[in-house]
């Protein structure tokens, strides 16, 4: 979650914010990122970490969590964050195993992401598959396989751009 940016409370900012984060990978330690806001970005001031043992019982944590810099050492100042969350295992949401669904589409089971419109998925074999590698066989309708080519399909992606944004 992200909370909002608290202004002029520099020395000891309060959120009060409350989220609803479901976690699907395994983790160690519940991290909470403290950042300073510049006018182009945002200096790291410190992470607090919350080892996961403490949490995963499923019972409330209501402590302060000393901020450490990115070699793990405590910052100056003796800062420490305040949180308040606890663990709720996925099987005893209500919303759980609905799936994203529609009046068109029943949905799909165990997963809580929301489904997008106009979004495509393209199934590959191989990054690269030759010709030779993989035998004729036909589909319905007449119609014989043809492999997807992965670098093939890239190259006419960009090559046939009228955008290409470059993050690196």
């Amino acid at each position: 979650g992200r909370t909002r940016m608290i202004e002029n409370e520099s020395s000891n900012p309060r959120w009060h914010e409350s989220f609803h984060i479901y976690c699907a990978h395994a983790v160690s330690n519940v991290i909470f990122t403290i950042k300073d806001e510049n006018p182009v970005g945002a200096t790291l001031i410190g992470r607090a970490y919350l080892p996961v043992e403490d949490v995963i019982n499923g019972h409330e944590v209501d402590r302060w969590i000393e901020i450490l810099d990115e070699d793990h050492n405590p910052i100056p100042g003796n800062s420490r964050i305040h949180v308040k969350l606890q663990f709720v295992n996925v099987t005893q949401d209500n919303n759980w195993s609905q799936g994203i669904r529609s009046p068109a589409f029943e949905g799909v089971p165990y997963t809580f992401f929301k489904q997008r419109q106009g979004c495509k998925v393209s199934l590959y074999q191989d990054a690269h598959v030759p010709d030779v590698t993989i035998p004729n066989f036909s589909l319905s309708g007449g119609k014989t396989y043809e492999p997807q080519r992965c670098w093939e399909d890239i190259f006419d992606a960009i090559t046939n751009a009228k955008h290409l944004i470059y993050i690196t």
